[in-house]
């Protein structure tokens, strides 16, 4: 089968890079995957992708950091960069195109019965919300969850498919690291400030990892939070992450969103660490609380606080086990059965 997956231009898929956010990673393990079983892929993505085995397609768009979340990108780069991938698409015999951007002239442009757009993030911009109800296309989305919220939107989002992880390639961490770990964009949403004050409270150590996502928030609220027993990493790949993910006692992850799904989150569990997380969103369909971590009620720090002591206590197997449930091949199976009804 002829594959097309245009990625989002916010930043480059490179597999041989860290990635901005979950969703760059899940393109590139798709992409690859898709490959190994088969399928001829080609990636539309912006300049300076790289995915194993994939044809990456070079339209002279370069990434747009101002394009991502929040930041309110130009209407009119995006515009001209959909429509240019639309034109190039429009002469080429793909049997699907899977669209994984979440800008609105994304929806405008690329339509049709051969079309999927994967919804990564839950209905959060008014006019992208408008652009998908408009869509002329199948939609799916990544949890039970951020599909309730796009139904709450007045959106019917048809398909789920969930994330996946490549589990034989996330080594089974020992957790004898002595820290606390937090993954993720510095950004508000995400709230690594919280998992600070936590370690903080606890007097336990904290390695943070993830892109500077924006730079006032860290500034003000992360950076005074630094010092001798709470660090920052940078933006780790992937292997690294897991190093630091998998000799943590437990992974924080306090966010103030819905978050759609919660891709360090499946990671924390693949290397056996329990995660203790705030009840938002895609992370109750992760998590097994009281099993492979401890999900409290949003914004009650104390509470998050508390549960450290617990999650510790939990199997790290049995955290392994409960990430299974998302192992890359189902991941593969769930798009390529999706991908054989839109060919028809």
């Amino acid at each position: 089968m002829r594959v097309a997956l245009v990625a989002p231009f916010v930043a480059a898929i490179d597999e041989r890079a860290p990635q901005i956010g979950g969703a760059q990673a899940v393109i590139a393990d798709l992409g690859r995957g898709l490959v190994s079983r088969g399928h001829d892929v080609t990636l539309v993505a912006p300049r300076g992708s790289f995915v194993t085995g994939t044809t990456v397609v070079d339209l002279g768009i370069a990434p747009d950091g101002s394009a991502a979340l929040g930041r309110g990108g130009a209407v009119s780069s995006q515009q001209a960069a959909f429509a240019a991938v639309a034109d190039w698409l429009g002469s080429r015999p793909f049997d699907v195109v899977h669209a994984h951007a979440f800008d609105a002239p994304a929806f405008a442009t690329l339509r049709g019965a051969r079309v999927l757009h994967t919804l990564h993030l839950p209905p959060v911009d008014r006019v992208v919300v408008a652009a998908v109800r408009a869509a002329e296309a199948t939609l799916a989305t990544v949890s039970e969850s951020c599909r309730a919220g796009w139904a709450a939107a007045g959106v019917s989002v048809q398909e789920l498919l969930p994330n996946g992880l490549d589990l034989a390639a996330v080594p089974l961490g020992t957790g004898d690291g002595g820290h606390l770990a937090f993954a993720g964009r510095m950004s508000p949403e995400k709230d690594p400030a919280a998992a600070c004050r936590v370690a903080r409270s606890l007097h336990l150590r904290l390695r943070l990892a993830g892109p500077v996502y924006d730079e006032a928030y860290f500034g003000r609220e992360v950076r005074p939070l630094l010092g001798d027993t709470v660090t920052y990493e940078g933006s780790l790949d992937r292997a690294a992450l897991w190093r630091v993910l998998g000799a943590a006692t437990a992974t924080l992850q306090p966010v103030q969103w819905d978050e759609p799904f919660g891709m360090v989150v499946l990671e924390s569990l693949a290397c056996g660490t329990p995660v203790v997380a705030y009840r938002r969103g895609g992370l109750a369909d992760v998590v097994v609380d009281g099993r492979s971590g401890c999900l409290v009620e949003p914004d009650d720090e104390a509470g998050l606080t508390d549960a450290v002591g617990i999650a510790a206590r939990l199997s790290r197997e049995a955290c392994r086990s409960d990430a299974e449930r998302f192992d890359l091949g189902r991941m593969l199976d769930a798009h390529e059965a999706l991908y054989r009804r839109i060919a028809g």
